[in-house]
């Protein structure tokens, strides 16, 4: 057995002493990679930014409350099979005892994340493979520095009390895995910089070798279904490459061109930002012809911080289209119309709004089912247009699409087959079948204010008893709490029971409910989707309409 008494300094550096200490520190560092789980989905959805992670560390969580019950309760233990057995069993024993009561504590603790329901699940990137790979060297450094250390100090001292206790100390490590873990990106980050680089570099070779159209998308709200709605209409005529789902990042575009091959006619970029700056360097690395502007509003205004900022950053894929290049804008948007104004080039408006726009809508029927309506494209008609996409603003999205398909040879012919074709984006406004006699709206990727408006006039096209599920809107930074009030005001008018998930905006969304002359008898509390859906379930009946409104990634 190794020797677990007070060390002389000529045991401290002994090879059986030494050994033991990897093991332990090994074993503690695999334990630890598991128990970051949560912390690690974090890094990964907050784009790996250690700001924005520090930012997040700081906000109250039920993850480091539990990682502090952890320590607490296998710090209480280890001290109890210490002070209550050393003199029956020995010290040696003890100390076992002490780390087996340790780690019975850390498989509760990853026992109970595991359960935790996660809305993303992580995805194991080779960058999360090397994230991890650090943090475990960090751990199981850090574990082993501080058992030395523990026995150097238990020889310096030599109380009694001390040296039976010393080992103790290693349950206060589980409260710095979020911090060695930030510690762990910190180190990766040049290498990271460089390797993003050199595939950055790949990417734009490839896209400027290649002979073909170019179209970048942006906005605050409505990229994602506009570049499915123009991939299906531009099908027709063309081979179409797209970015999949919301690829909207430098990488994200560099692992969509991987696929890129000499059968493609046209590349499809949907381009996101959180920051000034953002759309500039994927427009560097794209280099569209064509450039679409679906609309803004104040969607990331944390990271923004002002409206103009927001504006000027989506005004960056205007600034670096070529000479040549022609310009996209949603007349339905006033921020999109002025910028429209702004821009020098070649440029066209579409929307539902026939005013000065190349395509509109005319003669609009919604139901709850899908859209009729007649398309009007530079004085030309495209009748008896069908689409099950639902709600007005799909029609201004289906406008803006069908203009560029239009400049781009598209027919009016496929233009109006491929509406037909077109297909809901799941989770943005999506009807989920199900067996309860129910109507379910998923609208769970949705997370903006003129998407949530949206929404609540799709919900009141139908009949039946109307319920929401919904956090509210994040990401607003000064404006979040009028913006959630507000909601709250207008889901007073359109729905008949509220449940609101998680206390991140509860009080404004009931204030706003409240004022708005809604019951407070009919605003139900939910911790959390999964006891959201607990609720919903008992209250549930044949003929509801139930309207899933944005659901928080897991940072909050």
């Amino acid at each position: 057995m190794f020797p677990l008494k007070v060390l002389s300094m000529s045991e401290l550096i002994s090879s059986k002493t030494v050994i033991l200490y990897i093991w332990i520190a090994v074993i503690n560092a695999v334990l630890l990679i598991y128990a970051s789980h949560k912390y690690i989905l974090a890094f990964q959805q907050l784009g790996y930014r250690n700001r924005r992670y520090f930012n997040w560390l700081r906000k109250k969580n039920i993850h480091y409350s539990r990682l502090m019950l952890l320590s607490l309760l296998g710090l209480l233990f280890f001290l109890l099979l210490n002070v209550c057995f050393t003199s029956i069993v020995g010290e040696n024993y003890t100390v076992y005892m002490g780390f087996i009561s340790y780690l019975f504590f850390y498989f509760l603790y990853i026992n109970t994340e595991r359960k935790t329901i996660e809305k993303m699940k992580l995805k194991v990137t080779k960058r999360i493979v090397r994230l991890g790979v650090v943090f475990v060297i960090i751990i199981t450094a850090f574990t082993f520095g501080v058992l030395l250390l523990s026995d150097l100090l238990a020889y310096l001292i030599k109380v009694e009390v001390f040296c039976i206790l010393r080992y103790a100390i290693v349950c206060f490590i589980p409260l710095l895995i979020p911090h060695l873990l930030l510690l762990a990106n910190v180190i990766l980050l040049p290498f990271e910089i460089l390797n993003n680089r050199r595939y950055i570099k790949r990417t734009k070779e490839k896209l400027e070798k290649a002979d073909i159209i170019k179209i970048g998308i942006t906005g605050s709200y409505g990229k994602t279904t506009v570049k499915n709605i123009l991939t299906t209409l531009l099908s027709q005529k063309y081979r179409v490459l797209a970015t999949p789902e919301s690829y909207n990042t430098p990488l994200g575009i560099a692992l969509t061109t991987k696929k890129l091959d000499s059968t493609h006619d046209v590349f499809i970029a949907e381009m996101g930002a959180r920051q000034v700056g953002d759309i500039s360097d994927l427009a560097t690395i794209v280099k569209p012809k064509y450039a679409i502007l679906t609309g803004v509003n104040t969607q990331h205004l944390e990271t923004f911080k002002t409206k103009e900022n927001i504006i000027k950053t989506k005004f960056e894929l205007f600034e670096n289209l070529p000479p040549d290049g022609v310009g996209f804008f949603s007349c339905d948007n006033q921020h999109s119309k002025e910028m429209f104004n702004d821009f020098k080039g070649e440029k066209y408006l579409a929307g539902v709004n026939s005013e000065n726009s190349t395509v509109f809508a005319e003669n609009i029927k919604v139901t709850p089912w899908g859209t009729n309506f007649d398309l009007n494209i530079a004085g030309k008609k495209v009748k008896g247009c069908h689409t099950n996409l639902l709600g007005e603003h799909n029609i201004s999205n289906i406008c803006l699409a069908s203009l560029v398909a239009y400049k781009l040879g598209v027919s009016l012919k496929d233009i109006g087959f491929g509406i037909n074709r077109l297909t809901t984006v799941k989770h943005r406004l999506e009807i989920v079948p199900n067996n309860h006699g129910v109507t379910i709206i998923d609208d769970s990727y949705n997370s903006n204010e003129n998407g949530f408006m949206a929404a609540l006039s799709v919900l009141s096209s139908f009949e039946g008893r109307k319920i929401v599920l919904t956090p509210g809107l994040v990401e607003l930074g000064l404006e979040e709490n009028i913006a959630n009030y507000n909601f709250g005001i207008e889901l007073a008018k359109k729905a008949d029971i509220v449940i609101i998930i998680g206390s991140h905006n509860a009080e404004m969304l009931i204030s706003g409910l409240i004022d708005g002359g809604f019951l407070r008898s009919n605003i139900i509390f939910a911790k959390n989707l999964q006891k959201g859906n607990l609720k919903l379930n008992e209250i549930m009946r044949e003929g509801d309409v139930i309207l899933f409104e944005n659901d928080l990634p897991d940072t909050y």
